[in-house]
């Protein structure tokens, strides 16, 4: 068995990181191959294909926040794919205005809708509650609420494994308290 270091080990080593981390798109590296003059590894931020998407989504945002829905009419599979990483790229970037978020939906009539909403995802771990006082949840289940009660005693409600049934019921004692 044979083994090698290929030029992006040689330049995470020289470096600390791999040539492509997005993260240090704008800087300019140089790798030294096998230790034998150099040879300049270009960013990902120079790549033509990031320079690509980067300006297609800086277009999209801007668009959207004009428009605020942009339709693209019957694409195929191809189009959607670049849309979606296009889409990603924006997100990741930093390219959506804030309190703002991007929505992709593909309609019936096979269109891709892009729209500009706002607010956070609803699936987001960044979500706030608005002014919402947490809310207490016992760690123990006494004197349950009449309907924990209820449920806790019927056998055909929440069937699922113990541990879930009892976390289920302390949260449900904590909403209803």
């Amino acid at each position: 068995m044979h083994a090698q270091v290929t030029t992006a080990g040689t330049f995470y080593i020289q470096n600390g990181h791999h040539p492509d981390n997005p993260a240090h798109a704008g800087e300019k590296k140089i790798a030294k191959e096998g230790g034998t003059g150099g040879s300049r590894s270009v960013s990902y931020g120079d790549r033509p294909l990031a320079r690509a998407r980067r300006v297609k989504a800086t277009d999209l945002a801007e668009r959207l926040v004009t428009e605020r829905r942009v339709t693209i009419t019957q694409p195929d599979e191809p189009t959607v794919t670049e849309w979606r990483r296009v889409i990603d790229y924006a997100k990741r970037h930093s390219l959506v205005p804030e309190g703002k978020r991007i929505e992709r939906v593909r309609m019936w009539n096979r269109d891709l809708q892009i729209s500009l909403v706002e607010g956070p995802h609803p699936n987001s771990l960044r979500q706030e509650p608005n002014g919402a006082p947490p809310v207490p949840v016992p760690a123990q289940l006494r004197s349950p609420h009449p309907a924990v009660a209820t449920l806790r005693d019927d056998e055909g409600r929440l069937v699922m494994p113990a541990a879930l049934r009892r976390r289920s019921l302390l949260l449900l004692q904590g909403l209803a308290a």
